[in-house]
């Protein structure tokens, strides 16, 4: 192994983007081995595994999920998505044999994990070398010292009943009667969630419409809104009749974001199959939609989530040109490693090294995240050993590369503080 090798897997990561439940989560709701098949299962599901036979939901026993996961197993364990669960089970839990049997004893060590107060921070501090990661799971109560929350702000434009506006107007504690009144609860939810230690917010919605959006006027939302008011608490608006609404408030989110400080994270490019609900329409989640957005908010700092994949190439050259953008390899590791490596390969060359958020592990159970960091490490440690050996870079701008982007661009992102020491 070479010493950058050596350096990078050194590196204390702040992790920019996860999907976490907390320590307390995990515990609570009895997590086991067939709770932790997040990414795997969409491989599962491609290869024709109904959705949901093997989730917490199922009515199968441990025994009929084991060997339901060994069928799909050996249809699907070509794939990264399964060699990143490969590696958690064999390195973290021990698994040597990959047969019904194996995964009923190695789900017994997991179901003991899960109960073992001092897990996460084994994992996650001590295996996988992070001292802090974002995680997305719609609370800002996360009471783990290692985590900070992110919010997915969706809920709050998604409207398309009566039932939508009562809860924002429940969490918020602002009585709506009218746009405006709305627009103060948002406002308010925000300014809640940053006083609860929320550091970014989140818009995930090219899962279920285009990233494009057009400029509607105040009075074009309002019609909407209006119109929203007027329904029964069952009756719902479709999608094209709340489009201006949707648009008025994303550029709403994106002003207050930008007034609190807040970076906005919004998903990019691919999309994962158990949580998609627009039937994977991979079009609309094309980076070159955003650009109307970008050009506008030049003080906005917008985090474009997953390299833009596959759209990687406009991507790269929006992330180069715009200063108000930064470029993010959250899950992109796992979805390809060969992906992954030209894309870093072309970040070092196209894109200021101070914009690049170099790690999210994007999992939602902590044995991920442990085997997805291993993989990004080896990675970037690839790219930068190559580009020392072809000249472009020499060991110690090298050195200097990965310490930004697995943890100095964070804190200066994110203005995190009390993490400027590395360690």
């Amino acid at each position: 192994m070479s010493t950058l090798h050596n350096y990078v897997n050194s590196i204390r990561i702040i992790d920019g983007h996860e999907h976490l439940a907390t320590p307390q989560i995990r515990q609570r709701e009895n997590h086991d081995l067939f709770s932790l098949l997040h990414y795997l299962d969409s491989d599962f599901y491609s290869a024709g595994m109904p959705a949901g036979a093997l989730g917490r939901q199922s009515r199968r026993s441990a025994e009929e999920k084991a060997a339901l996961f060994i069928e799909y197993w050996h249809k699907a364990k070509n794939t990264t998505y399964a060699r990143m669960f490969r590696t958690a089970m064999e390195d973290l839990h021990g698994l040597t044999e990959w047969t019904v049997q194996g995964l009923l004893e190695t789900n017994e060590k997991v179901c003991a994990a899960t109960k073992d107060p001092n897990w996460y921070e084994h994992v996650m501090v001590q295996k996988s070398g992070i001292d802090l990661a974002f995680t997305l799971i719609q609370t800002t109560n996360l009471e783990y010292d290692r985590f900070r929350p992110i919010m997915f702000m969706d809920f709050t434009f998604k409207l398309r009943t009566l039932k939508d506006i009562a809860a924002v107007e429940r969490m918020s504690g602002v009585t709506v009667h009218s746009l405006r009144h709305y627009l103060d609860a948002v406002d308010a939810l925000l300014h809640k969630y940053v006083q609860e230690g929320m550091v970014a917010t989140k818009l995930g919605h090219a899962y279920w419409r285009s990233l494009s959006s057009g400029k509607p006027t105040f009075y074009e939302a309002e019609l909407a809104f209006n119109r929203l008011l007027g329904c029964k608490l069952e009756e719902s608006l479709s999608q094209a009749e709340t489009l201006a609404l949707q648009d008025y408030l994303i550029h709403f989110i994106i002003q207050r974001s930008t007034a609190y400080g807040l970076p906005i994270q919004i998903h990019t490019g691919h999309h994962e199959v158990s949580v998609s609900s627009n039937g994977n329409t991979i079009t609309n989640s094309n980076v070159e939609l955003l650009i109307p957005l970008l050009l506008e908010y030049s003080d906005a700092k917008f985090v474009l989530l997953h390299s833009g994949y596959p759209y990687h190439l406009p991507y790269l050259s929006i992330v180069k040109n715009f200063p108000n953008v930064y470029a993010d390899m959250t899950w992109v590791y796992v979805i390809s490693p060969t992906a992954a490596k030209q894309i870093m390969h072309q970040f070092v060359e196209m894109v200021p090294m101070s914009k690049i958020q170099g790690f999210g592990g994007d999992y939602n159970h902590i044995e991920g995240t442990y085997a997805h960091q291993k993989l990004a490490r080896k990675i970037v440690a690839d790219v930068l050993t190559e580009k020392v050996a072809d000249g472009a870079l020499d060991e110690s701008e090298a050195r200097v590369f990965a310490d930004r982007i697995f943890r100095d661009n964070l804190i200066d992102i994110y203005q995190l503080k009390g993490l400027e020491e590395k360690g």
